[in-house]
């Protein structure tokens, strides 16, 4: 093995004896570090939630032959300061914005500062002397912001301008000749600003080397972890590093890691499917580690109802799963609690403070969230009467320009409205405790110490969502209302991601707390049924536990056969549950009411309907090909587990002409020629029955597909094949899946 060093002052080459890979490793971790060893291929590794990627490649690290920098490039500066000290001397920890401040300081040659409100001041210079409304200035800015992280500008084609407008929340009047403008625009200012001496903002630290060609082909090899979570730009930064967007005949190598089943921060830019693509194009060696030691066997059969990748090891325990009412549920020092939102953890820290038991909501930005909301919901004192009015002027004030736009369909007006009603909740139970606390008149202050008191770095209970929980693992895991996840409001692909991770934090027992209508009607969160063809530990005598799990075994010449998880039914309830869910269910015959703020919603409508009815109908749909009426049927499935009545309303219609979409495609007139390789088969539904037609592709970008069909241009969104830009339509045109 090859490395540099530095002795005497001067730069020497040597050789070492390779390192030996340790014996508790699996073949899988084995096959990976040979790889990295014996091989100058790039390589990306897929590993699974708890199959120990981090050992596995800084492992690697120690193994690389290297004559020219390496670096390893983790998500955050918490994983930085883990991983530094488990890295060989010559191979150095960073996250990509640090390494691209540093790139650009040495650019300058002086440290620099960050402008955090850049965009919004480039775009107050980009109208100077024009009148035009705020609104306008900021959505130039979000712009900007969207289209560098996306690896987008002035020049990008129509279609992937389109997607970006529906992203950044671009004015529609405003029109994409002016968003163009705007583009063209900010990067000129951005460089011009830059070269004048300006400090650059957050996405300066990767846009700007790519643009001033700085540090272009410095790197040997990049080590990158958590890989799925990289934007364009973020992609474009390491290939820029290695030297990969060229010709360089001293092109460096790429080691990634990811797990697409972890993905869940798609909001934020990330392009999960990228690494893959960049993997492709690179000609990349993939590689699995599927293998869980983190998770009990329990545990991966229920994440299995998210991912079947992960498997778990021959050695795993049992694990304990328990189902309980969430209101019911009593927690001890040591406990993790996790939901998918921030209200239901708000409303369980509260309680526990009630109990004298201290409380830490892991993350400070829902705090100054928090914070500022109180500040304009209570500008003077207010007693419990007054809580619901002044919090819904706030929401009514931050909610009405993003209604609009979530009605017409655009999915961060949507994620944004959610996020919205999740922290007025929380306000609202702020509020609530502030005043019993004071005596029945509280004001802003009181607020702020019952917020206060929500955070104690040694607390009894630790608090999180499933998104702050990413990476992380403890002994003892509650999630709250599982029945909740997937959320039928987010992105079908992202939701159901964080499921898997919410489901693959604990190490011993997972509890699962049910709200009080989905534990009376009694539904349940059941282990995935395999083939009878497979087991989830992986068939491998060698396999045994990675060196940070507990109680490492030695290594073991023929490992016992491994165990299959029985899938059982969920218990009946006690005789006395039983009387009293059957005493429930005979008082509550009035239909009840679901709020369903989707784009075509199916209840809340004027048409009684039983429960178990309509859970076969819905069921029936989730085996459709046609993505978007999969999706559909899901969200409707998420929000009938909250039904505790026997029957509930909705929209008879909407259900109908879903059935009807499902059943015309299905006998959908086929074509009668076969398709040329820029043809793609498009289902077009007329007045009683629907036809596959040929459609013509003009442009088959990542984010939109340009297709002519009979004259007409459509765009569609690849992952779902449905019209980009538009509510969800069951009679509309679609991309036929086979």
């Amino acid at each position: 093995m090859t490395y540099v060093s530095w002795k005497g002052g001067r730069l020497r080459t040597e050789t070492a004896k390779p390192r030996a890979i340790p014996r508790h490793f699996t073949p899988q971790q084995r096959a990976f570090v040979v790889a990295v060893r014996e091989t100058e291929r790039h390589l990306v590794l897929r590993a699974t939630a708890g199959s120990g990627k981090t050992t596995t490649l800084t492992e690697a690290a120690w193994h690389l032959d290297i004559t020219r920098p390496v670096v390893y490039f983790a998500y955050n500066k918490h994983s930085v300061t883990d991983v530094g000290p488990r890295l060989p001397p010559r191979v150095w920890a960073s996250t990509l914005h640090a390494y691209g401040l540093r790139v650009l300081s040495r650019e300058r040659n002086a440290s620099l500062d960050v402008d955090e409100d850049k965009s919004l001041r480039l775009a107050g210079l980009l109208y100077a002397g024009e009148r035009v409304e705020r609104r306008v200035l900021r959505a130039a800015a979000r712009a900007w912001d969207a289209a560098r992280e996306q690896a987008l500008d002035g020049g990008a084609h129509e279609d992937d301008l389109v997607a970006l407008a529906l992203a950044a929340e671009w004015p529609a009047e405003q029109g994409l000749s002016a968003l163009r403008r705007v583009l063209h625009g900010m990067k000129r200012l951005s460089l011009h600003d830059w070269q004048a001496g300006g400090r650059p903002d957050f996405t300066d630290f990767l846009w700007l080397p790519l643009e001033l060609g700085c540090a272009e082909g410095t790197l040997g090899v990049a080590l990158v972890d958590e890989a799925q979570d990289l934007t364009p730009l973020r992609q474009r930064f390491v290939t820029h590093l290695l030297g990969l967007s060229g010709d360089s005949r001293r092109a460096g190598r790429l080691i990634a890691v990811g797990d697409p089943e972890q993905a869940i921060y798609t909001y934020a830019g990330a392009d999960p499917q990228g690494l893959w693509r960049l993997a492709e194009r690179l000609s990349a060696q993939e590689l699995p580690l599927s293998v869980s030691f983190r998770c009990p066997v329990s545990h991966v059969q229920l994440a299995r109802n998210a991912s079947t990748f992960i498997q778990a090891a021959p050695q795993a325990r049992l694990g304990t799963v328990e189902h309980l009412a969430a209101d019911t549920a009593t927690y001890t020092r040591g406990d993790v609690i996790l939901s998918r939102l921030n209200a239901p953890l708000v409303r369980a820290a509260l309680l526990l403070m009630t109990r004298n038991v201290s409380v830490n909501i892991r993350g400070r930005d829902l705090a100054i969230r928090l914070e500022t909301a109180a500040q304009d919901a209570f500008p003077l004192p207010f007693t419990k009467d007054e809580i619901k009015d002044l919090v819904n002027v706030v929401y009514e004030k931050r909610a009405t320009p993003l209604v609009k736009k979530a009605k017409e369909g655009d999915l961060a007006a949507k994620k944004a409205l959610g996020e919205l009603k999740d922290l007025c909740a929380c306000l609202r139970l702020l509020a609530l405790r502030a005043v019993n606390v004071a005596g029945g008149m509280a004001n802003v202050t009181d607020v702020m110490d019952v917020l206060r008191g929500l955070y104690h770095e040694d607390a009894d209970v630790l608090l999180s969502t499933v998104h702050r929980a990413k990476g992380l693992e403890w002994e003892r895991v509650t999630l709250l209302y599982p029945e909740l996840m997937p959320s039928p409001h987010g992105d079908p692909e992202e939701e159901r991601c964080v499921l898997f991770v919410a489901l693959t934090r604990s190490k011993d027992t997972l509890r699962l707390a049910y709200g009080k209508e989905s534990w009376a009607n009694g539904w349940r969160l059941e282990p995935a049924t395999l083939p009878e063809n497979e087991t989830t530990p992986l068939q491998e005598a060698e396999i045994v536990m990675p060196e940070e799990a507990e109680g490492q075994p030695a290594q073991v010449e023929d490992a016992p056969p491994p165990r299959r998880l029985p899938v059982r039914p969920v218990p009946p309830p006690a005789v006395s549950e039983r009387v009293h869910h059957a005493q429930r269910l005979r008082e509550v015959q009035v239909p009840q009411d679901v709020e369903d703020p989707r784009g075509l919603p199916l209840y809340g409508g004027p048409d009684p309907m039983l429960v178990l009815a309509l859970r076969e109908r819905l069921e029936v749909l989730l085996e459709e090909p046609r993505p978007a009426l999969r999706e559909w049927a899901e969200g409707s499935l998420t929000l009938l587990r909250t039904v505790g009545s026997r029957q509930v309303r909705v929209h008879a219609a909407t259900l109908k002409q879903v059935e009807r979409a499902a059943s015309q495609a299905r006998l959908a007139v086929p074509l009668m020629q076969a398709l040329t390789a820029t043809q793609v088969p498009v289902v077009v539904f007329e007045a009683h029955f629907a036809r596959v037609r040929a459609g013509q592709v003009m442009r088959r970008g990542e984010r939109v597909w340009s297709v002519t069909v009979d004259g007409q241009a459509l765009r569609f969104e690849p992952r779902t094949g449905e019209v980009l830009g538009e509510l969800f339509t069951p009679l509309a045109p679609h991309l036929q899946r086979k």
